[in-house]
């Protein structure tokens, strides 16, 4: 009996994988009970709009009291810890990094062309 309930569910759980349905959340791989959704942008910059705007929409829960609020959501700071825990998660820290280093790279560039037009104003003299 066990192993016929154990066939079933192995089948009611292939036919499932099979369909659409619970595409959305994927098995994180190194947490248990946790899960992932993907959210694709086009690019870092989109990424990082996304991001200003859910930071706006806390700032504004956050300014305004209840009697300021559109009506349309029952007690918006109620929500306003799962916008910034998107937020947060969103946000390309790692790519903070790469940043730095584009711009110390930038700056070193910027210095070595300060020396050489340093060097030609000083040859022509």
């Amino acid at each position: 009996m066990e192993n016929q309930e154990s066939t079933t569910t192995s089948n009611f759980n292939e036919e499932l994988k099979k369909c659409f349905f619970f595409k959305t959340l994927i098995p994180a791989s190194n947490e248990s009970n946790m899960h992932q959704a993907i959210v694709k942008f086009d690019s870092y910059s989109h990424l990082l709009y996304a991001v200003k705007d859910l930071l706006q929409i806390a700032v504004h829960t956050l300014h305004n009291d209840g009697s300021e609020n559109s009506g349309l959501i029952e007690d918006p700071a109620f929500h306003l810890t799962s916008i910034l825990e998107i937020a947060i998660q969103l946000l390309p820290c790692p790519e903070g990094e790469a940043l730095d280093l584009l711009h110390q790279f930038y700056l070193e560039l910027e210095k070595n062309q300060k020396q050489e037009e340093n060097l030609k104003k000083s040859q022509n003299l």
